[in-house]
């Protein structure tokens, strides 16, 4: 399983992807077909036209949720923490665990996305 998250700096936006296999497609490619994935958020539009966007790629262990969760949450409080804004709904499969930082809930953003 793979955790994909694409961010920009310049904005301090992202977006997290769960694939279930690993990801055949290069860096550049997934770039380039950004409009095939669905983020309900305002803030996409102009995400996606950043020119600063960067790919980083998470392999999660694809028997163990528990340990699958635990290392989203390490990935996505990285982030999060530096005053990322994640685009659209706090899901994913699995759900990043982010309580180990003492993080009980995200600050929800409407129509955008959340962050701590």
């Amino acid at each position: 399983m793979e955790m994909l998250i694409v961010s920009s700096e310049q904005q301090k936006h992202l977006i997290m992807l769960f694939i279930r296999k690993k990801a055949s497609m290069s860096d550049k490619a997934l770039l380039k077909n950004l409009d095939a994935y669905d983020v309900k958020s305002s803030a996409y539009s102009a995400f996606k036209m950043a020119p600063d966007l960067r790919v980083e790629r998470i392999h999660l262990p694809f028997s163990d949720e528990k340990s699958a969760k635990l290392q989203g949450g390490d990935f996505l409080y990285r982030y999060l923490s530096k005053g990322y804004i994640c685009l659209g709904n706090y899901t994913g499969q699995p759900k990043p665990d982010l309580t180990p930082w003492g993080v009980r809930s995200v600050r929800m953003l409407p129509k955008i996305g959340f962050g701590l």
